[in-house]
């Protein structure tokens, strides 16, 4: 089930200052959402093809808000030729069957590892879920309203299919440039940022975010009978990707414009290795189950939260697994 996209519970914002300005054919759009998160941003591109980076939640007031921002900048919703799904969060990709009842001709388009999320029965979402708190610790009492509110997050992804799956590599016409697809796994399985090389503008969704580091959230398997993702491993690994890249401009699902990638990637990466030596010194003391070490590290979490915490703690559990520091 598609979790409450909202990040893990630590920040590492950057500097001060007025925020950067958007090129002049890109619009921001700051939907409300009922989420932990805030704000989600969505985008539009102008040019020969018209458009729209995600679409905000599933909920009046988001839908309200999109067409009300469109509205402003001299936008129909028939005028959108294309709809670009960053990544299936409902935040982000949840008001896609309200749009498309507004305008539904436009061409969507999604990562392919996205599919279980446009839909699909969560059913078997909800059993993995269901072993994986298990395992982690969380006590029999706690899972039914666990497992409820994931359900109730899976009633909100939208039905409507794909047009055309992406894969990393692709080129997409957006707006009247080119942009490539970048396949940056970790907060969600089908992540996607979309890089325009001539100008080094990149959307980065919510890989990269100014203000919080984007919780690498645990996934079921992308196909039946395959292990679990160790998602943080791939954030980690997707962070230094973009890190190399040399971006000027970063539009993100969430906050302000800011320019400083690298160092806010770099700032990010220390800061997980400091988690990776915290849960180290804490399980010199002893064995613990993941809930038993998500409840030392994020005392204050609970309800959709505590899922969180528990997903970022198995991920950094993950990684020490793969230097074979724990086990």
């Amino acid at each position: 089930m598609t979790q409450v996209p909202a990040d893990a519970p630590t920040t590492g914002g950057r500097g001060a200052g007025a925020p950067p300005r958007l090129p002049d054919h890109i619009a921001r759009l700051e939907i409300p959402t009922p989420y932990p998160v805030g704000p989600v941003n969505a985008y539009v591109v102008f040019g020969r093809h018209l458009t729209l980076i995600d679409t905000g939640p599933n909920t009046d007031e988001g839908e309200a808000a999109l067409l009300s921002d469109l509205r402003a900048l001299g936008v129909a919703p028939g005028d959108i030729r294309q709809i670009v799904i960053t990544h299936p969060h409902v935040d982000h990709h949840g008001g896609l069957d309200r749009f498309l009842r507004h305008n539904p001709d436009a061409e969507v388009v999604a990562h392919m590892g996205s599919a279980p999320f446009f839909g699909a029965d969560p059913a078997a979402r909800l059993g993995f879920y269901e072993a994986w708190l298990t395992e982690a610790g969380m006590p029999a009492s706690m899972l039914p309203a666990a497992l409820a509110g994931l359900r109730r997050l899976g009633e909100l992804e939208p039905r409507a299919q794909p047009h055309r799956w992406l894969q990393d590599g692709d080129l997409l016409a957006i707006g009247d440039g080119t942009w490539r697809v970048l396949h940056t796994p970790g907060h969600a399985g089908a992540q996607v940022c979309l890089y325009h090389e001539p100008s080094r503008v990149m959307f980065t969704a919510d890989h990269v975010l100014p203000q919080v580091s984007s919780n690498a959230i645990i996934e079921p398997p992308p196909v039946p009978g395959a292990g679990r993702p160790r998602t943080l491993v791939q954030y980690m690994d997707a962070l230094r990707r973009v890190a190399a890249l040399p971006v000027s401009l970063a539009l993100p699902g969430h906050g302000e414009p800011f320019r400083d990638v690298a160092a806010l990637i770099h700032g990010r990466l220390e800061m997980h290795g400091q988690r990776l030596k915290n849960l180290l010194e804490r399980l010199a003391a002893g064995p613990a189950t993941v809930f038993e070490l998500a409840q030392a590290m994020f005392a204050q979490a609970g309800g959709q939260q505590l899922i969180l915490a528990l997903s970022e703690v198995q991920g950094h559990l993950d990684v020490l697994e793969a230097l074979e520091q724990v086990r």
